[in-house]
């Protein structure tokens, strides 16, 4: 594994709370919001949904190459895309919580030579 503590990117973290019958619809919504429009944002690198055991929590993580990129593609989202909040009222949402993080370190699996 390497480390590395150079700036790695920028990222956008989204907490939903839903009750679990609408958590399918909530995970449906937010693929379909990357694939159609934040993917196709400069700088995007990937992006990740992922769900409590519990299934009755969300969270959506985009990773951006800068924080300048990921700042354009807030900007542009609230322009262009359905509100995350409005969104998230669709499927019944309970809570929503929206942070940003640089990115500071990160650890990578090496790759085995054969």
């Amino acid at each position: 594994m390497t480390w590395s503590s150079r700036n790695c990117g920028f990222s956008h973290v989204v907490e939903f709370t839903v009750d679990p019958i609408h958590m399918r619809e909530l995970v449906a919504s937010l693929m379909s919001r990357i694939e159609r429009f934040t993917c196709s944002c400069p700088g995007f690198i990937s992006a990740c949904v992922q769900v409590s055991d519990e299934g009755d929590r969300a969270l959506m993580q985009l990773l951006w190459s800068s924080r300048e990129h990921g700042e354009q593609a807030l900007e542009r989202a609230q322009r262009l895309e359905l509100d995350l909040f409005h969104m998230a009222c669709q499927p019944s949402a309970k809570a929503l919580l929206f942070s940003s993080f640089n990115v500071v370190a990160q650890v990578q699996a090496q790759r085995l030579s054969t």
